[in-house]
């Protein structure tokens, strides 16, 4: 009898035993798996283990400072109406006159003489002031006379001597025609494209 209580009782002490050490084992896997979702949440949280979203926010920063360092300039002044509109009466009633130079070509409207010589050309419809060692289109300025400039480029040379704008010569010859009657205003460039620095 004794000998059967003592391998009843060996035999639950060790289904105990193996009890007690499926359940730790099961415990530490359970606290391991835990411990790796926490980790996992925390990284996915950062973004540091999100490719996709790393290659997302790295694009639109790109993007940003493409747009940040983009410089918006216009060759023309998009409200220039001599540029499209020709007819005359309605310039005149706008208080504008129409360009009889072609924009392409450039005029040396005057030199000044002084410690720093200055020319004022008119070039693409508006008049600037160059000094020697200044550029305009493909030419650099080299020399300025009373009566005439040298400018030189890649391949060749202009000189552009002094004269009067077409429609200055258009209103003379009206007015030797008896046609018009022109004031001391209407026969000279406008000053207002010059800067106000010159």
């Amino acid at each position: 009898m004794k000998e059967r209580e003592r391998l009843l009782w060996s035999v639950l002490i060790i289904l105990l035993l193996i009890i007690a050490g499926y359940m730790g084992y099961n415990a530490y896997n359970i606290g391991k798996r835990v411990r790796g979702y926490k980790q996992a949440m925390e990284e996915q949280a950062l973004g540091s283990e999100d490719p996709q979203l790393r290659t997302t926010v790295e694009q639109l920063e790109e993007d940003l400072r493409e747009r940040m360092s983009y410089k918006f300039e216009i060759g023309h002044d998009p409200l220039d109406l001599t540029q499209v509109v020709r007819a005359k009466r309605l310039l005149a009633s706008l208080g504008l006159t129409e360009s009889l130079e072609s924009s392409s070509k450039m005029r040396l409207s005057c030199t000044v003489m002084g410690d720093i010589p200055a020319a004022v050309i008119k070039y693409q419809g508006r008049s600037r002031v160059l000094r020697i060692g200044d550029t305009l289109g493909p030419y650099r300025l080299t020399q300025i006379t009373p009566s005439k400039i040298i400018m030189q480029g890649a391949n060749d040379t202009v000189t552009l001597v002094t004269e009067r704008s077409p429609e200055s010569l258009e209103l003379e010859k009206y007015q030797r025609a008896g046609t018009v009657t022109v004031t001391p205003s209407d026969t000279t460039d406008s000053l207002e494209d010059i800067p106000e620095n010159f």
